[in-house]
């Protein structure tokens, strides 16, 4: 029987990012995707295992994040096209608004995938940025984002929609009025745990796994997805 590679499985077509996180140890981690973008650890964010052996990354709130170079990461700068991004993520109290992954300026360009919690309210936003137009952000969030918990998080951008999944359930959401506009396009860092300007918007928690797709995944691959992984949780 031939070895399957990594591009054959049909849930990697089209990956553009995937961060297993399975150095456990050192400032660096590697990505599965084809691009093999360089990814810094800055700060030194903690090495972590599940029980199941599972190796995670945790952040303090404060000081760590991670970074790929805005000339390294072309293409993930998304404008008129479908992207997919996920992330195992267990988020903890610490500043209101917290950033999953995004690459991005405020107002400017780019997107941005990000936490906010107004207790007892927890939310999850896609946001898009664009200078020109009748508004420079438009987005889609969901919420029931408990702090604290194990989440399996998937986002289906396709034109003006945007889809929200939790463990492999589709969620109803709130969009700005007129959809979603297509983000201006972006040179800015890749940035996972830290606003574009890396000054705040601090995340504090867990994280497995962060990927991003060039295409928009369907909901049977969402669901497909969560119980392939979920038992690493």
């Amino acid at each position: 029987m031939p070895a399957c590679h990594y591009d054959d499985l049909p849930l990697n077509e089209d990956m553009l990012l995937d961060l297993p996180f399975r150095e456990g140890t050192g400032a660096i981690t590697q990505d599965l995707a084809k691009p093999h973008h360089a990814v810094d650890l800055i700060n030194t964010p903690t090495w972590a295992s599940e029980v199941s052996g599972l190796g995670v990354l945790t952040f303090d709130g404060t000081s760590e994040y991670a970074e790929a170079q805005g000339a390294d990461t072309a293409d993930l700068d998304f404008t008129n096209g479908d992207y997919s991004v996920s992330a195992w993520i267990k988020w903890a109290a610490g500043q209101s608004s917290q950033i999953v992954i995004a690459r991005y300026e405020v107002s400017v360009s780019g997107w941005e995938v990000y936490l906010y919690e107004a207790a007892p309210t927890f939310s999850l936003t896609l946001r898009h940025h664009h200078a020109a137009g009748a508004t420079t952000r438009t987005g889609v969030n969901s919420l029931g984002w408990t702090q604290g918990v194990w989440h399996h998080m998937g986002i289906s951008r396709v034109g003006a929609a945007a889809y929200h999944y939790r463990n492999g359930v589709l969620l109803d959401t709130t969009i700005t009025p007129g959809g979603l506009i297509d983000p201006a396009t972006c040179n800015q860092d890749l940035v996972i745990g830290i606003r574009y300007s890396k000054d705040t918007n601090w995340y504090k928690g867990s994280m497995w796994r962060p990927r991003v797709w060039g295409r928009a995944l369907s909901a049977k691959e969402w669901l497909t997805l969560y119980e392939l992984e979920r038992g690493w949780f």
